[in-house]
C-alpha cells in the first residue's frame, strides 16, 4: 500500500497598510507628522565654510560647519508641547592653533506654549542674548552683545499688540556655586521696528548689567537699524558675564543700517564704541556684502577694524552658507 500525505495549508499573512508620510501644516512649511502619531517634525539646518584672516598673524583659518535642526511639536490639553535641538559640527584649521573637530549643543530644550506665554527648559542662547534680536543684523562679527550659549528655565509673556517680556533663570559659568543668574526684560514691537530693554544679575559674582535696544525698518524703503547702549557693573579682577567685551569698563554703544538694496543683494555698516579707560576708548567699525545668487544660498565677504589705544588691525571673513 502507499502512505499519502496531506500537505499543511500556508496561510498568507495580510500586507501592513501602508502609512504614507503627510504633511503637517499646523505649523507653517516644512512640518510632516511622525508615522502613527500626532506629532509633527520639521528638520532642517545648513552647511556653512568661512575663511577668516587677522592683520595680526600670517595665514588664514578655515572652518566647515554642519548643523541639522530638529523641531518637534504636538498638540496638548496645556497648549503646543514643542522640542528643539540644533546642533553645531565644527572642523577648524589655521596658523598658530591646533587643527580641531568639535561639535556644540548650540539649543536642545522643551517648550510648552500657551495662549499667552511660553516656559522654556533646557540649553539655549540666553534671554540677554536672543531677546531683544541678538546684535548687528547681516554680520558674522555682529557686535559685542553679552551673547551666551548656556541653560535656563525661562517664561515669556506675549501680552498681545507688540508687546512682550520675560524672566529667567540662567546657568552660571561659575558651575561648582549654587547661585544661578537672574534676567528680566520687556519689549514692544511694530511694523516700524521695536525698542526694549533687558538686564542681568550674574549672582555668583555679585555684579550685573542692562541693555536698552532700539530697532527701525523704513517701509517699502529697505532700510532697516538699530541702537544698542550697554551698561554693566565693574570691580577690578571681577568677572561678570554681562560685561560685553574686555574693551568695556562700564559703558558701550552699537549702532547698525543695513540696505537691501535688491532681492539678491544687501549692504550693512557698524560701529561699535567701548569706554575702556586703558586706551582712552576703543572703537570697530565692520562693513559687509550679503548676496544670494539662488534660494538658500549666501555668499558674505566681511571686513572688521578695531582701534584703540593709538593701534589698529584689521580681520575679515568671507561666508558661505547653504541652508536646507
Amino acid at each position: 500500500s502507499t502512505g499519502s500525505y496531506a500537505a499543511d495549508a500556508v496561510v498568507m499573512a495580510e500586507p501592513e497598510p501602508v502609512e504614507y508620510v503627510r504633511v503637517c501644516d499646523v505649523y507653517g512649511a516644512g512640518f510632516f507628522y511622525i508615522p502613527g502619531t500626532e506629532t509633527c517634525l520639521k528638520i532642517g539646518g545648513y552647511v556653512r565654510d568661512e575663511i577668516r584672516i587677522n592683520g595680526g598673524f600670517t595665514g588664514y583659518w578655515n572652518r566647515a560647519r554642519f548643523t541639522p535642526t530638529f523641531d518637534a511639536r504636538s498638540e496638548t490639553e496645556w497648549g503646543t508641547l514643542r522640542g528643539y535641538a540644533e546642533v553645531e559640527i565644527n572642523a577648524d584649521t589655521g596658523p598658530g592653533s591646533v587643527n580641531a573637530q568639535y561639535f556644540n549643543i548650540a539649543h536642545a530644550f522643551i517648550e510648552l506654549q500657551g495662549a499667552s506665554g511660553t516656559f522654556r527648559i533646557g540649553r539655549t542662547h540666553s534671554p540677554y542674548s536672543r531677546f531683544l534680536g541678538y546684535g548687528t543684523t547681516g554680520f558674522t562679527y555682529d557686535g559685542a552683545y553679552g551673547f551666551n550659549n548656556t541653560s535656563e528655565v525661562s517664561y515669556t509673556f506675549n501680552g498681545g499688540n507688540g508687546f512682550s517680556a520675560i524672566i529667567a533663570l540662567v546657568e552660571n559659568p561659575a558651575r561648582a556655586a549654587w547661585q544661578t543668574n537672574v534676567e528680566g526684560g520687556i519689549n514692544f514691537a511694530q511694523g516700524w521696528g521695536s525698542i526694549g530693554a533687558i538686564i542681568g544679575y550674574d549672582a555668583v559674582n555679585s555684579e550685573w548689567g542692562g541693555k536698552v535696544v532700539a530697532r527701525f525698518k523704513a517701509a517699502n524703503s529697505g532700510f532697516s537699524g538699530g541702537l544698542h547702549v550697554f551698561y554693566s557693573s565693574f570691580t577690578a579682577g571681577v568677572p561678570n558675564t554681562y560685561r560685553v567685551s574686555a574693551l568695556q569698563q562700564n559703558w558701550s554703544i552699537l549702532g547698525h543700517v543695513s540696505v537691501q538694496a535688491s532681492p539678491k543683494v544687501n549692504f550693512n555698516v557698524s560701529a561699535q564704541w567701548f569706554d575702556s579707560p586703558a586706551t582712552a576708548g576703543a572703537w570697530q567699525f565692520g562693513a559687509s556684502v550679503g548676496w544670494t545668487p539662488v534660494t538658500n544660498l549666501l555668499i558674505r565677504p566681511e571686513i572688521r577694524y578695531t582701534t584703540a589705544g593709538g593701534a589698529g588691525v584689521w580681520d575679515g571673513v568671507v561666508r558661505f552658507q547653504r541652508s536646507f
